[in-house]
């Protein structure tokens, strides 16, 4: 199926997304990168008049006029299916070559976040605290699991355990094959207002005397960093980050470069640990940032609302700043030598990973706060109006030049 995202390049391409200035203008040598192979409305509720006012209710079946759908899609190679769900309770199979759909399923809740994909199955979380497995090809849901709170963002599979974070600050082990729980460990919620969302817990193989432990690292609306045992959830050891800052969740996704456990405190900045003592070895002061993700060996890229950064991985010295006029970040994918994050309020970011300078900016301007799909050549958008957009970088002609 990899051969299949290059379907996506056609004439359709003729109509790809043009440059629309956001924030920081484009560059002269800005160009297009993506164009577009089609488009399609997915999540088919509408807007009801009174949610002008109040908040629409499920008898309803319509969404608020601020609208925000934050479910992206999910890419299965194997099948060439797009797995994508939203605000109207229903999880969808369409076809990536065409977006033509396959099968739709009714859910429990709404999806918050992209499904995750492991073999045949779709895995993830509801708006109401339901966590389920569904068959790729055709939605058919195998086991539903109730957590204690609504789940917001993406699961993690490891192995045969799916991690599940909920809006409690919990963090449910759950078996793969059978949904049953292996373990859960509670974090209490900070008394403070808190950020919105949480990162993703983060599975690694920690040294020790004894030899490689694989833990779990998560971090927490308070400020506080644990380390679970991976088996059985047992805590093994727990960092304060933030002291008594007010803001100083740790929302963004926390990863490990150079031996160095890279996490970001909303108040504090951006930090890198020393994956054995735990150690800080260096601290950029950049506040706000709720989105990490690897710039290759030597790169940590962050986000923040209205901004992307570079550093240095070694050091944590700035190497370049990206700006745009407003919105929150989406999860931030570096592929290709290039940077890929969208604004909730704004447009999709193309930016060259090496010196932050804009390359496109794509969106029709109603915004994107759903995680990206990037596979091979295509790129799979969900708006924050619930229509899907297909795009393909493969494409080279009038409108494409050579990168």
């Amino acid at each position: 199926m990899k051969g299949r995202t290059l379907a996506l390049v056609g004439a359709a391409l003729l109509a790809a997304l043009t440059l629309a200035p956001a924030g920081d203008a484009a560059s002269p040598q800005a160009r297009q990168i993506y164009g577009l192979a089609w488009r399609a409305p997915v999540i088919e509720t509408g807007p009801c008049f009174l949610s002008l006012f109040l908040a629409p209710s499920e008898q309803e079946r319509c969404t608020s006029w601020t609208r925000r759908e934050t479910a992206g899609p999910a890419f299965h190679a194997p099948t060439g299916l797009i797995v994508v769900g939203g605000s109207d309770q229903v999880l969808r199979g369409i076809q990536a070559s065409s977006g033509r759909p396959q099968w739709q399923v009714k859910l429990p809740g709404a999806l918050m976040a992209r499904p995750v994909l492991h073999d045949d199955g779709a895995y993830f979380g509801t708006d109401d605290g339901h966590v389920v497995r569904a068959d790729i090809t055709s939605g058919r849901v195998r086991w539903d699991i109730t957590v204690d709170a609504e789940v917001t963002e993406p699961v993690v599979i490891d192995d045969d355990l799916v991690l599940v974070v909920t809006g409690n600050d919990s963090l449910y082990a759950l078996k793969r094959e059978t949904g049953e729980a292996a373990w859960v460990h509670k974090h209490p919620l900070p008394r403070a207002i808190t950020l919105r969302g949480q990162g993703l817990p983060l599975v690694t193989s920690v040294p020790t005397p004894a030899g490689p432990k694989r833990q779990v690292v998560m971090g927490h609306a308070s400020g506080r960093l644990s380390f679970l045992d991976r088996d059985t959830g047992t805590v093994i050891d727990e960092l304060g980050l933030s002291g008594d800052d007010s803001f100083g969740d740790l929302d963004a996704d926390p990863f490990v470069q150079r031996d160095h456990l890279v996490v970001a405190s909303g108040s504090r900045g951006v930090m890198a640990l020393d994956v054995r003592s735990r150690a800080q070895v260096w601290l950029a002061p950049e506040a706000g940032i709720v989105r990490l993700a690897r710039g290759g060996n030597h790169l940590v890229v962050g986000a923040g609302p209205g901004k992307v950064i570079a550093l240095d991985a070694i050091t944590g010295a700035p190497r370049w700043r990206f700006t745009f006029d407003k919105g929150a970040p989406t999860r931030i994918v570096v592929k290709g030598g290039r940077v890929h994050v969208a604004s909730d309020r704004g447009s999709l970011y193309v930016l060259d990973l090496f010196t932050g300078r804009p390359l496109q900016y794509l969106g029709s301007g109603l915004g994107i706060a759903a995680d990206l799909e990037l596979d091979n050549d295509a790129m799979f958008v969900t708006t924050a109006a619930g229509e899907m957009l297909a795009l393909s970088s493969a494409f080279r002609g009038i409108a494409h030049a050579r990168r």
